[in-house]
C-alpha cells in the first residue's frame, strides 16, 4: 500500500515532442530535455483547463490525456530525473482538481469505500518470542516450496501472532475473500512471471476489499495511489476508478511488481518499493550500501514503520495461507467470481441494464465495482460491462438496443448569465435545471454558483423536437396545466396561447401536444 507520497520510477519518461503535441510542431535539437517535455505538457493542461472552464469537457479531457500520455510515452526515467517526478505528480492532481471542480457525477456511492488496517502502529518488535510457535514454523517451511524466499525470524514469528490473536478477524475474512480473485489472481500473475505466492500482497494491503480505501487514498485490493495507478494504465475519473477493478488492478500490480523486481533483484525490496515507494528505497541502499532488506530493517528511523513491519506480515500471510487447517483458519473460500464481459460504447445506466439482463441492480454493481454512478462512463469506446455468466444469451444484443444515458455535467455561472440562457446553452430546459438543482426560483443564481446540469435535455420524454425547424414540442400529461407547462420551459401562458392559438376559454387534454416558444430572457 502507498501510504506515503507516491514514489515514482520504472516509468521511463521522453522529450520527443510529437507533431499532436500542438501546432508548434516538433522541438528543436537546442529545446529538448527535461524542462522542455514538463513545458510541453504543462501547456496542454492549461489548454484542457481552459476548455473545461469553457463547457466543453471532451476537449478538456482529450488535452489532460494527451498531456498525461506525453510524459508515459516517453522515454525519461522518472527515478533519475525528480523534477519531472513532481511534475506528474502535480499534474494529475491539477486534472483531478479541475475535474471535481467543474464537472458533477450523476450519483455517487461513496458508503461503498471501506477502510483497511495501517500497520503503522503496530509493533512487531515489542511482542514476546514464542518458541514452540517458531518450531513449527520451521516445520511448515520445510513441508512445502514457497514461490519467493521465505524467511522465520523475530518479525515474521510476531507477524504471525499478530495475524492469529488481535488480527485474527480481518485476516480470517480475507482468506475467505480472497476466493472470489485467486483464480483470476494466479492466472494473471502466471503470465507476467510474478511468484504466484504474492497473491498475499493483496491480503496485507486491503484483505481482498474492492472498495478498500486508505486515509492516504490509495484503492483497491492492490491500494494503488492514483499517480502509480495511471502510469501503469489505469482510469481515474469522475466516471470510473479501475483501482477498484480487481481485474484491471491486477494487471498493473503485476507489471508493477515486475518492474521494482526488475529495479532491485530481490523480492523483499520489491514489495518494500511497492509499500514506501521505489525511489526512497533506492535512495536508502544508495546511502547505507545495504541491500538486504532484514538488515535495513533494523536501522533505526531510517526505514518507516510501516514498511518494516509489511514485508514480515506477508511472508507470515504466505506460511498460515498455505497451512490454514494446521493453524485453525478458513479452508472453505468463497467461490470465485464468474462473469461474461459486454462491450459498451455509450454511457448506459446501470439500472436499465439490469432490467434488460434480467439481473438485479446490487449484482451488476458488485461486479463492476470500478463504476463511481449508476452509468457506464461516456467517451470510453472500449469499455466493458461485466454481467452474470448465467444470464440471458442475447445480453450483448440487449445491451446494444439500451438508450443513450444521461450524465450530467456542470456549469458555473458567469457574471450576468441567466438560467434561461444556461438552459438554451446546453439544449435543456429552465424547469430541468431547476429540478436538478433543487432551485425555487429561477431568479435566484449567482456568479461562480455550480449548476449540475442534465446532459440531453430529454425533460424526462415528454418533450421532443420537431421534425423540422429543432421547435420544441411538449405532450400535455394528466392534471398539467398551461401555467405549470409556461414555469417548466421558463416562457409565459400568454406565449404559449400565441404558439397554439388558443384562448382564455380554450381546454387543453391529456395527451395534446403543444408547440412551445423560445424562453424568456429573465431580468436575473
Amino acid at each position: 500500500m502507498k501510504r506515503f507520497s507516491p514514489g515514482f520510477g520504472i516509468v521511463t519518461l521522453c522529450c520527443l515532442l510529437l507533431p499532436a503535441w500542438g501546432a508548434a510542431g516538433p522541438p528543436s535539437a537546442a529545446d529538448t530535455g527535461a524542462g522542455a517535455l514538463i513545458q510541453a505538457s504543462r501547456e496542454l493542461l492549461l489548454e484542457g483547463e481552459t476548455l473545461i472552464r469553457a463547457g466543453d469537457p471532451e476537449g478538456a479531457r482529450e488535452h489532460f490525456d494527451r498531456a498525461v500520455d506525453m510524459l508515459l510515452d516517453s522515454e525519461w526515467d522518472l527515478t533519475a530525473h525528480p523534477e519531472i517526478a513532481a511534475y506528474f505528480q502535480d499534474l494529475i492532481g491539477e486534472i483531478k482538481e479541475a475535474e471535481s471542480r467543474y464537472l458533477y457525477v450523476s450519483v455517487e456511492f461513496d458508503e461503498e469505500a471501506e477502510s483497511v488496517e495501517e500497520y503503522g502502529d503496530l509493533d512487531l518488535g515489542a511482542m514476546t518470542d514464542d518458541p514452540v510457535l517458531r518450531e513449527a514454523l520451521t516445520a511448515s517451511i520445510a513441508e512445502h516450496r514457497y514461490d519467493i524466499p521465505i524467511a522465520v525470524n523475530e518479525l515474521v514469528i510476531h507477524s504471525i501472532q499478530h495475524w492469529l490473536q488481535r488480527g485474527r478477524k480481518p485476516f480470517e475474512e480475507g482468506l475467505v475473500r480472497s476466493g472470489q480473485y485467486r483464480e483470476m489472481i494466479e492466472t494473471i500473475f502466471g503470465e507476467e512471471g510474478i511468484p504466484l505466492d504474492l497473491i498475499n500482497l493483496a491480503q496485507v494491503e486491503s484483505h481482498f476489499k474492492a472498495h478498500a480505501l486508505s486515509r492516504t487514498r490509495a484503492r483497491g485490493i492492490w491500494q494503488f495511489m492514483e499517480g502509480t495507478a495511471v502510469r501503469y494504465g489505469l482510469k481515474v475519473n469522475r466516471y470510473v476508478d479501475e483501482r477498484s477493478d480487481p481485474e484491471k488492478a491486477t494487471r498493473a500490480a503485476a507489471r508493477y511488481l515486475k518492474d521494482l523486481y526488475a529495479m532491485f533483484g530481490d523480492w523483499n525490496l520489491a514489495l518494500a518499493g511497492y509499500n514506501w515507494g521505489e525511489g526512497k528505497v533506492k535512495r536508502l541502499i544508495e546511502s547505507t550500501g545495504i541491500r538486504d532488506f532484514w538488515e535495513l530493517a533494523k536501522l533505526d528511523r531510517k526505514l518507516p514503520k510501516e514498511t518494516r513491519n509489511h514485508i514480515p506480515l506477508i511472508h507470515a500471510s504466505v506460511i498460515l495461507a498455505r497451512n490454514a487447517e494446521k493453524y485453525g483458519l478458513p479452508v472453505e473460500l468463497s467461490p470465485p467470481l464468474r462473469y461474461q464481459k459486454v462491450g459498451v460504447s455509450k454511457p448506459i445506466d446501470l439500472r436499465a441494464a439490469a432490467r434488460a439482463l434480467e439481473v438485479t441492480f446490487d449484482e451488476l454493481r458488485r461486479l463492476n465495482p470500478s463504476l463511481k454512478g449508476v452509468t457506464t462512463p461516456p467517451d470510453y469506446p472500449g469499455f466493458e460491462l461485466r454481467v452474470p455468466e448465467e444470464t440471458v444469451a442475447d445480453a450483448g444484443t440487449r445491451i446494444a438496443a439500451l438508450p443513450r444515458a444521461r450524465v450530467d455535467q456542470g456549469h458555473r455561472v458567469r457574471r450576468g448569465e441567466t438560467l434561461s440562457a444556461i438552459a438554451r446553452r446546453y439544449k435543456t430546459t429552465v424547469h430541468e435545471l431547476m429540478q436538478a438543482n433543487n432551485l425555487r426560483s429561477a431568479n435566484r443564481i449567482r456568479e461562480g454558483q455550480m449548476l449540475r446540469v442534465p446532459s440531453d435535455g430529454s425533460g424526462g420524454g415528454e418533450e421532443a423536437s420537431a421534425a423540422s425547424g429543432g421547435e420544441r414540442r411538449h405532450r400535455v400529461r394528466r392534471g398539467e396545466t398551461l401555467s405549470g407547462i409556461a414555469v417548466r420551459y421558463g416562457t409565459t401562458v400568454q406565449a404559449l396561447m400565441q404558439a397554439n392559438n388558443l384562448s382564455s376559454r380554450s381546454m387543453i387534454r391529456a395527451g395534446a401536444w403543444l408547440r412551445v416558444p423560445p424562453a424568456r430572457r429573465s431580468r436575473g
